[in-house]
């Protein structure tokens, strides 16, 4: 059973340790999600790195364990999963490596869609996922079929597609290829960016992917209907309070 523990790392597999940031909010949910990926004894990546913390800082160098850093990789480039990327590089000699082509920090070599990093029996493969962020990177672990989805896909709550960096209908292209690479048994589970994680995993990409289409058609009848501003629209569409709000968080 999964259990998130704030400041402590969390074994999810043999290749995979979680430490989550205790960085609570509206935009974080239970706080970001550090990820250390890497066999045992083997050069390990660290996986967005969160904000800039003392604790958190230090709470990533115990899941290490005194292992080589092989890559700092940033899933996009939001403040909740990055600031702390330069300390904890400096500290480790790794590189930073991130899809966005002019990162706020000084990076490695961009990450291209389908580039594959491997260390200690550890292959990750990017997966450019706009529609949250453009930025937006998933990263398969190959061995364990696993999907680190970042902000894509949480459990507890949808994301926010804020303009003019996010876009639906990218976002709806992400969601639809990570059901196709999903189809068939090729995903086994799903760790989010915030929050617990996900197994089964298509269930929820598929219920994301669900609520979505859902709202657009509400939002398109809403304008068919002759209603003229967001205010009007929320409050046709978003009839429930309980619903408003778990519709608007954000990781």
């Amino acid at each position: 059973m999964d259990t998130l523990r704030k400041g402590t790392p969390v074994r999810l597999s043999d290749r995979v340790l979680r430490v989550t940031q205790d960085n609570p909010g509206m935009f974080t949910g239970p706080g970001t999600n550090t990820y250390v990926i890497g066999g045992a004894g083997s050069p390990a990546f660290v996986l967005d790195p969160g904000e800039e913390d003392d604790a958190h800082f230090e709470a990533i160098l115990r899941a290490v364990g005194g292992r080589e850093v092989a890559d700092v990789l940033i899933s996009h480039t939001h403040r909740d999963h990055w600031p702390l990327a330069p300390r904890l590089a400096e500290h480790t000699g790794a590189e930073i490596r991130a899809f966005n082509e002019d990162p706020p920090f000084a990076a490695g070599p961009r990450l291209k869609d389908g580039d594959c990093l491997s260390s200690g029996g550890a292959t990750l493969v990017a997966l450019h996922t706009p529609g949250h962020a453009s930025d937006h990177l998933c990263f398969l672990l190959e061995e364990e079929r696993a999907v680190f989805t970042a902000d894509l896909v949480m459990g507890w709550s949808t994301s926010i597609i804020a303009p003019p960096d996010g876009n639906l209908n990218q976002y709806m292209a992400s969601l639809e290829r990570l059901i196709e690479l999903g189809q068939g048994g090729g995903i086994d589970v799903l760790h989010p960016g915030h929050g617990e994680s996900i197994k089964p995993p298509l269930d929820r990409v598929r219920e994301i992917h669900r609520h979505r289409r859902q709202r657009t058609d509400q939002a398109l009848e809403a304008i068919a209907a002759g209603v003229a501003t967001i205010p009007e629209m929320v409050e046709r569409i978003y009839t429930e309070p309980a619903v408003l709000a778990s519709s608007t968080q954000v990781g």
